[in-house]
């Protein structure tokens, strides 16, 4: 299937890649069980602007799952079934392909994202202030911002480790947005980006590319 897809690389563990990588890193994954016949084969979209704690590790909010054909996609597969890597590949080439292929720009994956994930939509507001930023959406940021800033100003957790990887996300924007500084606001997320990037197995793949924020009007 690699000589097939030169969009696709395999870095080691049991994950394929969609190269470049951009702002959102696109993979297909196996899925281990505590049966070591079962697995699940998943898809995943990550953005990679904001910081992240490992992010090789991390799958994201944006993933689904890939069934066996026929089936369910939430089904296992199984390894003992000899027509599980034929299937797989089938599955992939025919499913997952398609849909990671097309999230060619980060508008593109935005508008997928929120369209079929409720949290986009509604959870986790500190990430929508992130997005909303790359695109460009300064005023829904700003908006955003100000709901936060009263309960993220003052550090009123300091004894919780993701409250303060929180609050250090919002602050650390908080003043270049409500002056509207794109450019200090884009040194800050390609500077997030990079710090996910460095040091990873896809390293090689990453392509650094303007976010809309730079390269929309106003």
């Amino acid at each position: 299937m690699l000589d097939r897809h030169a969009d696709i690389v395999h870095v080691g563990s049991r994950d394929l890649w969609i190269r470049p990588v951009h702002h959102v890193a696109l993979r297909i994954m196996v899925d281990d069980t505590s049966d070591p016949d079962a697995f699940y084969l998943k898809w995943s979209m990550l953005d990679i602007f904001s910081p992240l704690d490992g992010m090789l590790g991390i799958i994201g909010w944006c993933a689904g799952q890939l069934g066996p054909p026929g089936g369910s996609k939430y089904a296992v597969w199984r390894w003992s079934d000899p027509s599980t890597i034929t299937d797989m590949i089938s599955v992939i080439e025919t499913g997952a392909l398609p849909l990671l292929r097309g999230m060619d720009a980060l508008e593109a994956f935005v508008a997928f994202y929120r369209e079929n994930f409720e949290i986009a939509r509604i959870g986790a507001p500190e990430d929508r202030l992130i997005i909303d930023i790359a695109l460009g959406h300064l005023a829904s940021a700003q908006d955003i911002l100000h709901d936060l800033l009263p309960h993220f100003r003052e550090d009123g957790c300091a004894s919780s480790a993701s409250y303060r990887q929180t609050r250090n996300k919002i602050l650390a924007v908080a003043d270049p947005l409500l002056a509207g500084d794109r450019a200090a606001l884009a040194t800050i997320l390609h500077g997030w980006e990079a710090a996910n990037i460095r040091g990873t197995k896809i390293e090689p793949y990453w392509e650094p590319t303007p976010f809309p924020l730079e390269t929309a009007p106003g």
